[in-house]
């Protein structure tokens, strides 16, 4: 117990050489790290959270290799993170800013996001799970490798536009928007750049007793989302939504 207590370090949380939260941590004690306020970050860039590294050693060679270096904003930052970085029992936690554009991006072959909120969009998980197996057999059938296969990701965002829409562009790796509304419902209600939505297309499903208008949006350019989005229009498709 006295080992734990003489190895207490001081934590310091430092942008641009100010500093913007401190905490002490130990073997039997965590702290959750803080955020930064949008005005403080630079246009195009993304605050990723805070690292013990010097900034210019961040290794950016691979996603796996990038993940390792820093503690996202919010989450918990223990002992075991910081342990060999401390000076005098203080460790600095530098801010991470980086230009979205120079952040390594995990390969995905297509990101569906689907609208998980049953009582505006009509989606139901089930539906999901159904439109995952047949969309996982139709491209197969196109001759899409396995190992595109296995990068394909169908993830679900639940709450209001506005709190959903913001996640996904936070994300920045969403090809395709299933179940949102009309473009200017995502731009208006969800503050998506116009710029953003490449291609919207609606067509009829019947859901909470009525027939409505579902509406996919095209956010990226590459043939896969292209081949996706037209399979997610087809007669195959649409019957799953249709509970036919």
């Amino acid at each position: 117990m006295q080992k734990a207590v003489e190895e207490e370090f001081n934590i310091v949380f430092v942008n641009e050489g100010e500093i913007i939260a401190t905490g002490k941590i130990n073997q039997f004690t965590n702290i959750k790290t803080p955020t930064i306020a949008e005005g403080y970050i630079p246009y195009g860039y993304k605050f990723l959270g805070w690292t013990p590294y010097d900034l210019d050693e961040i290794d950016t060679s691979s996603v796996e290799a990038f993940k390792k270096m820093y503690i996202g904003a919010g989450k918990m930052l223990h002992y075991s993170d910081v342990k060999g970085f401390e000076d005098n029992f203080t460790v600095v936690m530098q801010a991470l800013m980086m230009d979205s554009e120079d952040i390594p991006k995990e390969y995905h072959y297509v990101v569906i996001a689907w609208y998980d909120k049953e009582a505006t969009s009509g989606i139901t998980s089930a539906e999901i799970q159904e439109m995952t197996s047949k969309l996982n057999a139709y491209l197969r059938s196109v001759d899409v490798s396995e190992e595109d296969l296995a990068t394909v990701v169908i993830r679900g965002y639940s709450g209001n536009v506005g709190p959903s829409v913001g996640q996904i562009m936070a994300d920045e790796d969403v090809d395709i928007m299933l179940g949102w509304g009309s473009a200017s419902n995502v731009t208006s209600t969800g503050g998506m750049p116009e710029s953003m939505l490449l291609e919207s297309v609606s067509y009829p499903v019947i859901y909470n007793g009525e027939t409505k208008n579902r509406t996919l949006h095209r956010l990226t350019d590459t043939d896969a989302c292209k081949l996706v989005l037209a399979w997610l229009q087809s007669e195959e498709c649409t019957k799953i939504f249709n509970g036919e």
